[in-house]
């Protein structure tokens, strides 16, 4: 079975890279809602990721806090089945304002979703402005 953590790592730099994208600017992090694995990914199975911004709103500080929902699945070369292995949903600022409205059911679903999550992580996400972007330099030795 393949490690999760690189599972998580190619479904960030692929929501990282979809937000940049949608946004034509350099996106920050600002957090991952909670996600579960639901099925493993063995090793030699073809491993299928879709990124997809499904919300956006204006940033407390300028530009756009864009959410991107990323759904993981897995074929297995010798049954071809594909099984849905996870979704895993960032949040980021970017520099650049936009805005993304959905256009049939599904993405309306989508976005109530990921609205309701910006509304539950909105209050740590303004908190997280505190942090310094250099935690070396502010390390008191």
């Amino acid at each position: 079975m393949i490690f999760g953590g690189l599972l998580l790592r190619n479904s960030i730099e692929l929501a990282f890279c979809c937000a940049a994208a949608a946004s034509h600017s350099r996106p920050r992090f600002l957090s991952m809602s909670p996600s579960v694995f639901r099925e493993s990914v063995p090793v030699g199975g073809i491993l299928y990721l879709t990124a997809t911004v499904v919300y956006t709103e204006p940033a407390p500080t300028g530009g756009s806090r864009v959410q991107v929902r990323v759904d993981s699945k897995v074929r297995d070369v010798h049954h071809s089945s594909l099984r849905n292995t996870g979704t895993f949903t960032y949040t980021f600022d970017t520099e650049e304002e936009f805005e993304v409205l959905p256009k049939t059911y599904g993405e309306f679903i989508s976005y109530i979703d990921a609205r309701r999550k910006a509304e539950a992580e909105q209050s740590w996400a303004d908190t997280r402005d505190d942090v310094p972007d250099n935690l070396e330099a502010s390390v008191v030795e």
